[in-house]
């Protein structure tokens, strides 16, 4: 019978499912009150979340994100330059009143009890929770959408590193969370008796450093365009009140995220 490694934690999200009823609660109540702030101006973005959550009951939002954004930015562009609205304050009217729906669905939530695997291994992948370096906020608020699955046969490197588990594969360095100083040690005891050859592989100075790397380019490539974006949304479009300019630095924005990610992966190739 294939040794399985599986580690569960009863009711681990509710925590977090707080945390995020809290933000969406408080975002969904920003949304109500900038209605009757200026009940006219707020007619317009409550037809638009009313069309959004129409149209999710018949086509699946995750598998064609990409066109409802296409589809969502259209039609608040239409209705904003009909209706004489601010593009800016136009988007961030519906998206504080698109929260107001999972609101409800994680207050459901919170009254149910729930288990959840945190980490699962066999000898052919490994599943546990993996976030990004810099995604502190989305961890907090979901840590189960961090939860992903890499090949065993990928595994290059394995080691403690002081309180937590570094898994080094061949395109990435993973840090699997919330695992216990006993539970890292059944980890690693599995590598003892499976895989020996992958135990501490690669020295933890190096692999500090490529996740310093890593840390630097998203910061470069995501970082640089979202603040110029800012700026030139305030300073050059007047805040969001020129649409066309609040556009068209987006778009820059997206094409210099691109155009950085290919100069800092020449730079690191090299």
């Amino acid at each position: 019978m294939e040794n399985i490694i599986e580690i569960k934690r009863t009711n681990f999200q509710r925590k977090s499912a707080y945390f995020q009823l809290l933000n969406y609660a408080l975002f969904s109540i920003l949304g109500i009150v900038s209605i009757f702030w200026d009940w006219k101006a707020g007619i317009a973005p409550i037809v638009c979340v009313i069309i959004f959550y129409l149209i999710e009951r018949k086509i699946d939002f995750w598998s064609n994100v990409i066109w409802f954004i296409i589809a969502f930015l259209l039609l608040s562009f239409s209705l904003s330059w009909i209706f004489s609205l601010s593009f800016g304050i136009f988007i961030f009217q519906c998206l504080l009143l698109a929260a107001i729906k999972p609101a409800i669905v994680i207050w459901k939530e919170t009254k149910q009890e729930h288990t959840d695997v945190i980490f699962a291994m066999s000898s052919e992948y490994f599943v546990c929770l993996s976030p990004d370096n810099s995604d502190y906020k989305g961890y907090a608020m979901n840590p189960m959408g961090f939860k992903k699955r890499f090949p065993m046969s990928a595994v290059i490197s394995v080691q403690r590193d002081g309180n937590s588990l570094v898994i080094a594969l061949q395109q990435q360095i993973v840090r699997p969370r919330e695992l216990r100083s006993e539970e890292i040690e059944i980890i690693l005891e599995y590598f003892r008796k499976n895989r020996p050859d992958v135990l501490a592989a690669v020295e933890t100075k190096i692999i500090r450093k490529e996740e310093d790397r890593i840390y630097w380019v998203k910061l470069i490539v995501i970082g640089i365009p979202c603040i110029l974006a800012g700026l030139s949304i305030y300073f050059l479009a007047d805040n969001g009140r020129n649409t066309l300019v609040t556009i068209l630095s987006i778009v820059a924005a997206l094409f210099l995220g691109l155009i950085l990610l290919k100069i800092t992966n020449l730079i690191y190739r090299s």
